[in-house]
């Protein structure tokens, strides 16, 4: 991108026909914006994504960790950021696996553990261990999954049935 206006390079980066490779060299240019508009473009591929969780620039990392495209790679690396917005939002993602989930159940913050907990992919497992959460939104979060769900509210059921006997 050869523009000396940022506005120009960031309307290029957000545009809906930009390729993986004008992404990459959007995630390269100086303005946090312009990365920020790549990171959230929906032609990113995961090759772009894992670029754009190193980024130095939190908000093109948390544009990365949400993305609809994030891999598990890519969501594996979001959720050892420094950042709990980061974290939290790879903990949210739908492309989450249940190993994703269970390592953000482990996280310290509760904010990622509620991501984890709010995730449409979280197991009954899952579930079943939030719902235990020293934090009450944790919790919060959990029981709302499983009470709107008549699905994981009779896998639940069977789980803590199973458990018991």
């Amino acid at each position: 991108m050869r523009s000396g206006d940022a506005d120009v390079r960031c309307r290029a980066a957000a545009h809906r026909n930009a390729t993986p490779e004008v992404l990459l060299i959007a995630l390269g240019d100086k303005n946090e914006y312009v990365r920020r508009e790549a990171a959230d473009n929906p032609n990113a591929t995961p090759e772009v994504l894992l670029l754009a969780v190193k980024d130095k620039n939190a908000n093109v990392r948390m544009n990365a960790a949400a993305h609809p495209n994030a891999t598990p790679e890519v969501l594996l690396a979001a959720l050892t950021d420094k950042d709990i917005y980061v974290r939290r939002n790879a903990a949210g993602n739908r492309n989450a696996t249940p190993e994703i989930l269970l390592a953000a159940l482990k996280e310290k913050n509760w904010e990622v553990r509620s991501g984890a907990a709010r995730n449409p992919n979280a197991s009954p497992e899952i579930l079943l261990l939030a719902v235990k959460d020293k934090h009450e939104w944790v919790r919060k979060a959990a029981k709302e999954a499983i009470d709107n769900d008549p699905l994981l509210q009779l896998q639940v059921a069977a789980l803590e049935a199973k458990v018991a006997s």
